[in-house]
């Protein structure tokens, strides 16, 4: 499945913002080992945000707004951003949705909404099929959590590929970027890669079969659940997205009209209706 995350991943930001009224406050935690970064903002009951791959908290914006009645908790994804970057696959899969839960843990939260766009909605539905008795309600952006059998896509391998081989990132950009040519995307990739962990981010790529969950399992976690995506997100996408919708009781979509995976993140409508959907499941 093609997610074309990769090169505006790191520039990209989202419209889930009111005014802000105090700055968030960041923290650090010890998962099973591994130090996991987290931004807290706001009070009440609690969201937590799981962006998406190649990213970190920021993609939830420059600075996390406080949401009228509900505390945001955004964290780093393990092998992203200011969080640990393990170099064994076996500490990533699993392990990406199970940092989750213990985040809930260690702040001492009983149960939380989730919400996950692209990698992070692969995250956000391990969590629902497999903790569902700490999920209030899950929100998937630009993707659906992953079914038995539906991990990996050729976007991964060419870039885990290119890492492998260390002579830069530009051909990934050509494969992800058709119209691109060898040198522009050699110059592009230089500026959006230089300084980070490359080697991380294919780690957690390859290891997304580690978040693949069974239909039955997923059937019995929250039934609230929200599906927003753009109408020209990838054909692959959407159908899995409509294979889902028929079988999760109570499940809705959101189209957001003429928007990409990638733009569909800065339409005022992907706030619009997060802030909707979290309001009307509010348990207080």
């Amino acid at each position: 499945m093609a997610m074309k995350l990769a090169y505006l991943s790191l520039v990209v930001f989202t419209c889930l913002s009111v005014a802000v009224r105090s700055h968030a406050e960041d923290g650090v935690f010890d998962s099973n080992g591994v130090k996991i970064r987290y931004v807290t903002a706001g009070e009440g009951e609690p969201v937590v945000l799981i962006h998406g791959w190649m990213s970190d908290v920021t993609m939830w914006g420059p600075k996390l707004s406080p949401l009228d009645g509900f505390n945001l908790i955004a964290l780093d994804c393990r092998g992203h951003g200011k969080s640990d970057k393990p170099r064994d696959p076996n500490q990533y899969g699993a392990e990406m949705a199970a940092d989750v839960v213990r985040l809930l843990d260690h702040l001492k939260l009983k149960k939380a909404h989730l919400v996950g766009y692209s990698m992070g909605a692969f995250i956000a539905g391990k969590v629902a099929a497999t903790h569902p008795n700490r999920v209030l309600s899950v929100i998937y952006g630009g993707q659906a959590p992953l079914l038995t059998g539906e991990a990996g896509s050729k976007e991964i391998d060419v870039f885990a590929q290119a890492v492998e081989e260390g002579k830069g990132l530009g051909p990934y950009l050509r494969f992800v970027r058709p119209e691109l040519t060898a040198e522009s995307a050699d110059a592009l990739a230089k500026i959006l890669y230089t300084g980070k962990d490359v080697k991380a981010w294919a780690l957690a790529g390859q290891t997304f079969k580690g978040l693949e969950v069974r239909r039955e399992d997923l059937k019995k976690g929250s039934r609230r659940a929200l599906f927003i995506y753009g109408s020209r997100e990838s054909e692959s996408t959407r159908t899995r997205i409509a294979a889902l919708l028929k079988v999760l009781p109570g499940a809705q979509e959101k189209v957001v009209v003429g928007a990409d995976h990638m733009t569909t993140l800065a339409n005022p409508t992907f706030g619009t209706a997060i802030i909707e959907f979290l309001r009307a499941f509010k348990s207080n």
